[in-house]
């Protein structure tokens, strides 16, 4: 399920900040811009039982994307024990 998101098809920023204008700041675990399309993935990596919390997180990560106007955002949390692939 996750060997897509692993490719060379996506230009990777791994724990990279984003700084928003009122002075937050965002982690994503791994943000992935495609090379041929407008297509943004965020993917988060999470341990344990699925949260809504963890559903807001990355909702948050994806708004602040759409504020640096993209448009094309597909989420994806990542459970690893057991794994558990959601995509939002």
């Amino acid at each position: 399920k996750i060997i897509p998101y692993f490719t060379d098809e996506w230009e990777v920023k791994t724990e990279k900040e984003i700084l928003m204008e009122n002075g937050r700041t965002y982690i994503p675990d791994r943000l992935l811009f495609s090379k041929k399309t407008n297509e943004v993935i965020v993917i988060d990596y999470k341990t344990g039982e699925v949260l809504n919390r963890h559903k807001t997180q990355i909702t948050d990560y994806a708004d602040s994307l759409r504020r640096m106007g993209k448009t094309n955002i597909t989420r994806i949390l990542i459970y690893t024990n057991p794994l558990k692939v959601l995509s939002l």
